[in-house]
């Protein structure tokens, strides 16, 4: 458990009532990473070459990066693997814990020696169920992480198309 006051220090937890906030600090917990070590990893495998993605296992926990950097990564078809983006404190990490079918689609690998926060994924969607607020607040910060990381994806193939 962590105190409430740690969450308050992060955006997606602005603005959420003092109970409900203790509620969620109670599922959570702060973790010291270093770098190369991987912090959650795709749950989920793509089926031959067509992208279409096997049921794998549901996320077990939403993150918040703390201090450090991680890089997201995917594994291509080919079994490579590729870095798609990088995260810094006060980011989210492992999205899906809150979207269904809940299935991480990427890994994070640590860049950095840092810290993160960990919350349980099951116990939080249960919250957000009892607590339609804690719901559409954490809901913005997941949308503002997804939007932000497909806008870098868009520039940076953006960029890709302009070099050929």
């Amino acid at each position: 458990m962590i105190s409430p006051e740690v969450l308050r220090r992060y955006p997606h937890f602005a603005g959420i009532a003092d109970a409900c906030l203790g509620e969620v600090a109670k599922i959570s917990e702060e973790l010291e990473f270093h770098a190369g070590e991987k912090l959650f990893e795709e749950s989920c495998e793509f089926v031959a070459t067509a992208r279409i993605y096997e049921k794998g296992e549901e996320a077990t926990h939403l993150m918040v990066l703390t201090k450090g950097k991680v890089d997201i990564t995917l594994t291509l078809g080919s079994g490579a693997t590729a870095i798609v983006g990088s995260l810094a404190a006060g980011d989210l990490m492992a999205l899906s814990a809150l979207i269904p079918p809940y299935h991480l689609t990427a890994a994070g690998i640590a860049k950095s020696d840092g810290k993160y926060i960990r919350i349980k994924a099951p116990e939080l969607r249960k919250l957000c169920d009892e607590n339609p607020e804690l719901g559409y607040k954490l809901l913005q910060g997941v949308t503002v992480g997804l939007m932000t990381r497909l806008q870098a994806t868009r520039v940076e193939l953006a960029g890709e198309s302009y070099s050929t």
